[in-house]
């Protein structure tokens, strides 16, 4: 039997089908077939996959083809097939959608992965490279159509590469022999054409394609009733809380608030003795402390954690490769600082401020791009200015607590500690504003990302939502009461440490719903699921 893998089309695209002619090659499924002469690519041109919705069947061979070619573990897959379904009863329609990797133009998991992993061929095809992966799943997240997957066995992910080694041998990707209607097929693009006009990357079910520029054309069928959706989009999950990302965020903006309001007083001259100690050395050393526990925490989070210093490799593009080098910069500088002031006298000196000043700009800088992270469009509730507010509120209200709990406040001006209290109660009020914020946001907006993330927070997780709230407005009730006694005594430490807690408390639970309660954009899924 003879498959002649020939794209379905039904609308007009810019594109040359790719003609096969009989080679050998390796059985796949138990198909023999007719493998890719490929036509040679001319300049500004790539291949890439083509599915024809109406002639897609649903028997899922080619998931079992893919699986066998690749020898991929029983419970990942490289190509998935999802289901649609739209219309009113009695006239209901159901189709399938067949989708691997999209090989697109401006593919984001190359450009955030900080390891260089990631390569874009000259054919198009998006390779991945095992032996510079680290394991840390960015890609993942970059990704709207979340194409790559993780492999816990051996700590680093994988992807669909249009099985390069047969296309390399002019034969076709076992998913397109196995293909037992032709739904699947393999084509040249235009790139500058696909660019200007994409719409045929559309369809319900997947992302925005403008996100990534996905290059599989997609024929729709002609009668496809306007309100098909996803068959899964009823289902909506908690994430994984990806607890030494929840360690790392809190303890680097932690840190950060405390070295600069341990920097603050420096400059202010707020105290020049601690009980105990010399100067600031304490409130120095317990930040370059605190990030000292989130770096250590964060490899724990790498699938490959002995290759950590491969994430720097991306400094172009990669968000975490720079967090990477910020936050070790940080650490060395307040590291520095610690030193400094432990060794100086109690009036500190140049060395000091000056470390200080360069440990808090660095710092600054390694929690923006902490944030920056997370402002993907693959997962829209992320994608937003809440996200930097909420980093760097909880760097606010912490850091001050932090820096007057390890100092001796009876030998601090009253202002200073008030002045303190102020911005820790202010940090305390943005991440109120941002949790109110994201509650509006996430019940007006329409779109099934929002509308999940609602369902979470008015569902399963909304004890634990409220509760975030209420400790956040305890721990400012308890900064005001404060201010209500004097400062520099006992009574005012007790209500300060108890803020502290109460407001480290909430912060947890906060970064807790920030990582569980994000609902991405992904590729259809089947109606009782799959994955």
């Amino acid at each position: 039997m003879t498959l002649v893998s020939e794209p379905v089309t039904s609308e007009p695209v810019t594109s040359s089908p790719i003609a096969f002619t009989p080679t050998r090659r390796r059985p796949v499924h138990g198909v023999t077939g007719r493998g890719p002469d490929l036509l040679p690519l001319q300049a500004g041109e790539q291949y890439r996959f083509s599915f024809a919705m109406d002639a897609c069947v649903g028997c899922h061979s080619c998931e079992v083809a893919c699986a066998e070619q690749n020898d991929t573990p029983v419970d990942q897959a490289w190509r998935r097939v999802g289901e649609l379904e739209g219309g009113s009863f009695p006239d209901t329609r159901r189709f399938s959608l067949s989708m691997a990797c999209n090989h697109c133009v401006e593919p984001t998991c190359l450009s955030g992965c900080p390891s260089n992993a990631y390569e874009k061929l000259a054919n198009g095809i998006v390779a991945h490279h095992p032996d510079d992966c680290i394991g840390c799943q960015y890609c993942i997240w970059n990704c709207p159509y979340e194409v790559p997957v993780f492999n816990p066995v051996n700590k680093i992910v994988s992807k669909c590469d249009m099985c390069r080694p047969r296309i390399d041998e002019g034969q076709s990707p076992a998913c397109v022999l196995a293909c037992p209607t032709h739904a699947i097929g393999v084509e040249k693009v235009d790139v500058a054409a696909w660019r200007a006009d994409h719409a045929a990357a559309d369809a319900p079910g997947l992302p925005p394609s403008d996100i990534t520029l996905s290059t599989t054309r997609i024929a729709r069928p002609p009668d496809m009733p306007a309100d098909t959706t996803a068959a899964n989009e009823h289902r909506v999950r908690a994430e994984d809380p990806h607890w030494p990302l929840v360690v790392l965020t809190l303890l680097t903006q932690l840190s950060l608030g405390t070295v600069a309001a341990t920097v603050a007083l420096e400059v202010g001259g707020a105290t020049l003795a601690r009980a105990g100690g010399r100067g600031l050395a304490g409130p120095a050393v317990g930040a370059f402390l605190a990030g000292l526990v989130a770096l250590t925490a964060s490899l724990l989070h790498l699938g490959r954690p002995s290759r950590a210093l491969k994430a720097l490799r991306n400094l172009r593009t990669s968000w975490l490769s720079r967090e990477v080098a910020l936050f070790s910069g940080f650490s060395f500088l307040s590291f520095g600082y610690a030193t400094a002031w432990a060794a100086s006298s109690t009036e500190g000196g140049p060395s000091t401020l000056v470390l200080g000043l360069a440990a808090v700009m660095v710092g600054i800088a390694g929690v923006y791009a902490s944030a920056r992270l997370y402002l993907v469009p693959a997962r829209p509730v992320w994608n937003s200015s809440r996200t930097p507010v909420a980093f760097f509120a909880t760097a606010v209200s912490t850091g001050p607590l932090v820096a007057l709990l390890s100092l001796d406040r009876s030998t601090m001006r009253p202002g200073w500690v008030a002045a303190m209290i102020v911005m820790a109660a202010m940090g305390t009020v943005a991440q109120i504003a941002v949790q109110v914020r994201l509650s509006w946001a996430v019940r007006r907006r329409t779109d099934q990302q929002h509308r999940g993330t609602a369902t979470l927070l008015d569902g399963e997780l909304h004890g634990l939502f409220r509760g975030r709230l209420v400790a956040a407005v305890l721990g400012l009730g308890l900064l005001v009461a404060a201010t209500t006694v004097p400062l520099g005594g006992a009574a005012s430490g007790g209500r300060l440490g108890a803020a502290l807690v109460v407001i480290g408390v909430g912060e947890a639970a906060g970064r807790y719903l920030f990582y569980v309660s994000v609902v991405p954009y992904r590729m259809a899924d089947g109606f009782f699921g799959s994955r």
